[in-house]
């Protein structure tokens, strides 16, 4: 099942909250008071969204700290980036894993191995079973003198 995305979004790179997955934690049981879902009981929610403010001087500091050149229409960072969990007066700025102290990931380079079994005939003449393996051998220790 694929998780997509209602439109609520956190806007920092590297961040997969989103509205659905919210609405999915809050619609499983609790374990704390069992019979009751998480959005019956009075336990504090995982994460909550908060919108960017609306002061000229607050939108480019949380734009600054986003590295968002083209932010979206509607732009939303998650409680995880806060420091307090939501914006308080003295720390107003989404401040933490905002995604750019992590290094990029590495890609990996694919090997493509050549198949070690398969002898042609031009290497050593001859493809039996007796011939592959003195070929085989030759070419393992490198003499290159012919059969004993």
């Amino acid at each position: 099942m694929s998780l997509r995305s209602s439109g609520t979004t956190c806007a920092v790179r590297g961040c997969h909250n989103n509205r659905t997955k919210q609405n999915m934690w809050l619609k499983q049981e609790c374990y704390d008071h069992k019979p009751l879902t998480k959005s019956q009981c009075s336990c504090p929610q995982w994460f909550s969204f908060y919108r960017m403010p609306t002061a000229e001087e607050d939108r480019r500091i949380w734009l600054r700290n986003l590295f968002l050149k083209k932010p979206p229409k509607n732009l939303f960072v998650c409680s995880f980036h806060f420091v307090d969990k939501k914006p308080t007066a003295e720390n107003p700025y989404p401040t933490l894993w905002l995604g750019y102290y992590r290094p990029p990931e590495k890609k990996r380079r694919k090997l493509h191995r050549k198949d070690t079994n398969t002898v042609s005939t031009d290497e050593c003449g001859d493809t039996s079973s007796e011939a592959l393996a003195y070929c085989d051998a030759q070419t393992r220790d490198g003499s290159n003198t012919g059969r004993p």
